[in-house]
């Protein structure tokens, strides 16, 4: 093989790798507004549920909805290593075709890959926040039931 050959090889690995990337991105953002798009509605529905005097189907639902919320956080987590795997592997592709010294090295120059706090964990708070609003509701509908027996009421 000559030079060339080898230079457009690198060059199509990376824009493979580039590709790999952008699809895990894009998967995980589409993901995250599927699970809030359901997580909102089941929250206004578990609502509804708790406010007309179903606290125990509440208490039922709210609990379905934290398992949700974990299962979210948990998905957040799994897609975030594939993303953090493959932005890594840009970044080793453009160190090896030496992208840096042709002001090319996006990646390796980005100042999200050298800072403490990153963009994908501040993205986790949104599950969090659902999650604090499950427990409210969850509370809320507990409350409820705790309010009737006391009162006499029944449940």
């Amino acid at each position: 093989m000559d030079e060339r050959s080898d230079t457009d090889v690198s060059i199509e690995v990376y824009k493979v790798v580039f590709e790999t990337w952008r699809s895990q991105v894009e998967s995980y953002w589409q993901r995250s507004n599927y699970f809030a798009a359901f997580e909102t509605a089941a929250l206004t529905g578990c609502w509804y549920l708790v406010e007309h005097k179903h606290p125990k189907v509440g208490i039922f639902v709210s609990i379905l909805g934290v398992a949700l919320t974990i299962t979210w956080l948990l998905s957040n987590s799994a897609v975030h290593s594939y993303v953090e795997y493959w932005w890594k592997a840009i970044i080793t592709v453009e160190t090896k075709l030496f992208f840096g010294y042709k002001g090319l090295a996006f990646a390796s120059e980005h100042p999200g890959s050298r800072r403490p706090l990153r963009y994908s964990d501040l993205v986790q708070i949104v599950p969090w926040l659902f999650m604090t609003a499950w427990i409210a509701l969850f509370l809320l509908a507990y409350c409820s039931i705790c309010s009737r027996v006391g009162s006499g009421t029944p449940t």
